[in-house]
């Protein structure tokens, strides 16, 4: 550890000693000792939005479990002025190398009460994490700066000293100072409100807030600001509002309306009130997540928040949804209970992630959630079917190790196995044992056996005796998930599994019990295969039979082909849209694999000319870019063909034109399709037609459905030249809505050329794009099919500002796209600068993505020959 220095609590005493070394080598360099237990918090903080200083004062109450002079807390980035335990001066040592404060006390600290008190300084930073700066402009063009916080994982202790893991829950009571013209919004409902003078002579007021629930630091929330609030809306006793900048209250509608139903709804669905006062919803201008479930306190990205239906998209409204569902979830799944240890955050995050989409499904059941989130469960599968995967549930030490957790296996997978449990259980069971494992631990910590533990309980007592805790250990202490073949073998059918893999020579390894549902002749059946092999009884076996039925086991099925005959003949017509789905992207998942070959798959994907559900034809998609960027460019004429063949008969039979009674999602497809035609079937006239579209869209008085202006600006971004370029950029800075400003910066990077993928990289490092964003732009910009290795090569020579500049949980999110840069040079160039650049947060994540380039390089040397020939 590094060298510490005491510093005496009285104030103006100013003796140092070197600390002993033999003390802090007692001590866990990651976990706090728990012989002293806190239970309520004050907490005193005076942020200068002028200087982006803060100053503070925390008390905290404690319990001391075994005699002591030793109290150790976290503190990170803070100047520590004094500390006081139970009233005497108490000499302390900045711990930095391991972010704590650790406290001498004058005397031994005897069993029972006991009370610390710290004064400390700190500055609001630029970093987007624990008390940091956000910024606007007002309507005369003048910056405008807000405290806020985000403390998740670690990082409550860059905001006041404090015992800053998840189990150590108490109560906190927050005084905040503000200027009188400004809001202060913290966990809790304000109480009193009082003005004083600063030593410079300036009025302040002092906004004191009620206390909240018991609960971790890491949902601890400030919010300081010129900003403005919605009245309340009243849901079922709890005051709901949302919080944004001036001049966007047009905008807050939607969001209030989503979070006041599904509010309600979880109620309804936990069977259990809302655990504390109130709830305010902050929309932020700068948010290095998405958002965070802070009790009574929610902040957002304002793109997450804040949106018009009249101009936005589908997928930008759930999105929105989502999102404000997915927080109000952890009111319960999270903040009430929590989980003892980081390790268990996956928990937290895949409950919330199933929910936010039950929630979402109420809301709009015609947005038919639940089948849109097969592409969710996708991205799982994707990581999931590398070597370098990882379990679910794994071992967590270090701040960077929470940092790890956050990625697609914790939300995508663990959501789509809860779903999976709750298919198989049915809903009332599973519901029932959610309600029994919120109320046996109100207030407390669990580990992820517990849930278990709780639903297999309410099983038992209703008569079942399927074994929950079981089943899902084999889906959370192992990587990877199963591919199940399935043939018939005279009057059964056989279901074997192994595990999936991108790598065929990996896939012998693991053995999970899986919920399968199986429908033949109209009849689903459900089954546990506990084995290797699972053999079902046929009424007809020569009849088409569909595994995963319903669509929401976590597993890919390889049909023999003489099922996969039956389905593609006489069966594709009874499958439901999430089965039709799966079958074509388990097909062109085994392209990827090397268990497909690359013609075929475009054969099998022709006979869907037919189709007219969005679901599957974003399956389709997938699969067509996929091939884009493995045909050579002497070849794209001949596979725009063969695109325009597939896509146009559909686009026809819906029309360019919206119709008055069609639903969101019809015409989403209508988007997509106009998108796949124009961009990878190279149709001139679909070209023009939608720089007719963009042209109308972007006047005063536009009315063209927000669809079809999304589709048309990404034909004219990826089919543009410099003067489009430059309007779009001008179309960034004048966009009056989050998800406006949104799609034409992104939009920026799929300019087909290299020296606008270059400017689009300079833009991105610009005053004019927030930090929060950069990291996506230069992203999409990698992702460029023919330009990304530009954005690569950038990203490379400005590594060290992107570090030094972007939030940390970011930088992966960047450079996630190398793996679509597939070729054996740029492989290699990318494994050698990871080598010597590594990214300690995501090392896990790093790996992944270097894997699949290996996977995507490996797929462009064994298909484009073959593809080129079938073409």
């Amino acid at each position: 550890m590094a060298r510490a220095t005491w510093h005496h609590g009285a104030p103006n005493y100013d003796d140092r000693v070197t600390l002993a070394p033999e003390t802090p080598a007692d001590l866990d360099r990651y976990r706090l000792p728990r012989h002293v237990m806190p239970r309520r918090y004050e907490v005193h903080l005076d942020p200068n939005l002028r200087t982006s200083v803060f100053t503070g004062r925390v008390v905290i109450e404690c319990v001391v479990e075994v005699p002591t002079r030793l109290i150790v807390v976290n503190a990170k980035d803070l100047t520590i002025h004094t500390v006081f335990v139970d009233g005497a001066p108490a000499r302390h040592a900045i711990d930095v190398a391991d972010d704590r404060l650790i406290i001498d006390a004058s005397e031994t600290v005897p069993v029972g009460p006991s009370m610390i008190d710290i004064t400390f300084s700190g500055v609001l930073n630029d970093k987007l994490r624990g008390l940091y700066r956000s910024t606007y402009r007002n309507n005369e063009g003048s910056e405008e700066v807000i405290a806020a916080s985000q403390m998740q994982a670690t990082d409550c202790r860059r905001a006041f000293p404090c015992f800053d893991e998840p189990d150590f829950k108490a109560v906190f009571a927050v005084t905040l100072a503000c200027e009188p013209d400004h809001l202060a919004i913290s966990n809790g409902p304000e109480i009193e409100r009082t003005t004083f003078t600063d030593p410079e002579g300036h009025e302040r007021t002092l906004v004191k807030f009620a206390d909240t629930m018991p609960m971790s630091t890491y949902l601890v929330a400030f919010v300081v600001g010129r900003l403005e609030a919605t009245p309340a809306v009243d849901v079922g006793g709890v005051p709901l509002r949302l919080v944004h900048v001036p001049g966007k209250s047009h905008l807050t509608a939607f969001g209030l309306d989503v979070g006041a139903r599904s509010l309600q709804w979880f109620v309804d669905y936990y069977g259990i009130a809302y655990p504390d006062a109130k709830i305010d919803m902050v929309a932020l201008p700068d948010f290095a997540a998405g958002a965070m479930e802070n009790v009574g306190c929610i902040t957002y990205r304002e793109s997450l928040l804040l949106v018009d239906p009249a101009t936005s998209t589908q997928s930008e409204q759930q999105l929105v949804a989502d999102v404000v569902s997915h927080e109000l979830a952890h009111m319960w799944f999270g903040d009430l209970v929590t989980m003892k240890w980081w390790n268990g955050i996956w928990l937290n995050e895949a409950f919330a992630t199933f929910m936010e989409v039950a929630a979402c499904a109420a809301y709009r059941p015609d947005w038919d959630r639940w089948t849109t989130f097969s592409l969710d469960r996708t991205a799982a599968f994707d990581t999931d079917s590398l070597a370098s995967t990882r379990p679910i549930e794994f071992e967590v030490r270090s701040p960077d190790d929470c940092e790890g957790m956050f990625d697609v296996l914790t939300y995508e997978k663990g959501g789509a196995i809860l779903r999976m449990l709750e298919q198989f259980l049915g809903e009332s069971r599973f519901r029932d044992g959610i309600r029994h494992y919120l109320r046996t631990h109100s207030y407390r910590n669990t580990e992820t056996s517990d849930l278990w533990d709780a639903i297999e309980a309410t099983v038992e007592a209703d008569g079942g005796g399927e074994p929950v805790r079981a089943l899902m250990d084999s889906w959370i202490w192992q990587p990877g998930y199963p591919l199940i073949g399935a043939h018939v073998d005279g009057d059964e059918l056989v279901l074997r599994q192994r595990r999936f893999s991108f790598d065929s020579t990996n896939d012998e390894g693991g053995s999970w019990l899986v919920p399968v549902h199986v429908r033949s002749n109209g009849i689903t059946s459900k089954h546990l295969m506990s084995s290797r092999e699972l053999r079902v009884a046929l009424d007809d076996p020569s009849s088409p039979v569909i595994v995963n039925a319903g669509g929401h086991g976590f597993f890919r099925v390889d049909y023999a082909p003489e099922l996969l005959t039956r389905l593609s003949h006489v069966g594709v017509a009874s499958m439901s849209t999430v089965e039709r789905y799966n079958l074509v992207d388990d097909a062109w998942n085994a392209v990827v694999a090397g268990r497909l070959n690359a013609t075929d798959y475009l054969t099998l994907v022709s006979d869907f000319a037919d189709e007219r559900d969005l679901a599957v034809w974003q399956a389709v998609a997938i699969g067509l870019r996929g091939l884009a960027r493995i045909v050579p460019e002497s070849h794209q004429r001949k596979l725009n063909a063969r695109v325009r063949s597939l896509v146009s008969g559909a686009l026809l039979d819906i029309g360019w034109d919206p119709r008055p009674s069609e639903d969101d999602l019809r015409s989403k497809l209508r988007g997509l399709l106009i998108t796949l035609l124009a961009i990878n079937g190279g149709d001139d006239e679909a070209r023009e037609r939608c720089r007719s579209i963009f042209q109308v869209s972007v006047g005063e008085s536009s009315n063209i459905h927000p669809e079809l202006v999304a589709a048309a600006t990404t034909v004219v971004a990826s089919t543009g030249d410099s003067v489009d370029y430059s309007r779009f950029r001008e179309l960034f800075r004048s966009a009056t809505t989050p998800q406006e400003q949104l799609r034409y910066l992104y939009a920026l990077a799929d300019f087909d050329d290299a020296a606008s993928i270059e400017e689009t990289c300079l833009f991105a490092l610009s005053d004019e794009v927030k930090s929060q964003n950069a990291p996506f732009v230069l992203a999409r910009a990698m992702q460029n099919r023919r330009h990304g290795s530009v954005a690569w090569r950038f990203v490379c020579e400005n590594w060290s500002h992107a570090n030094s500049t972007f939030p940390v949980n970011t930088i992966i999110r960047m450079v996630q796209p190398v793996a679509t840069l597939d070729t054996p040079e740029m492989g290699a160039q990318a494994r050698a600068f990871f080598a010597e650049h590594p990214i300690a947060q995501s090392a896990k994540t790093l790996d992944q993505v270097l894997e699949r380039q290996q996977v995507n390089i490996s797929l462009r040397g064994r298909e484009e020959g073959r593809i080129v020939d079938s073409l």
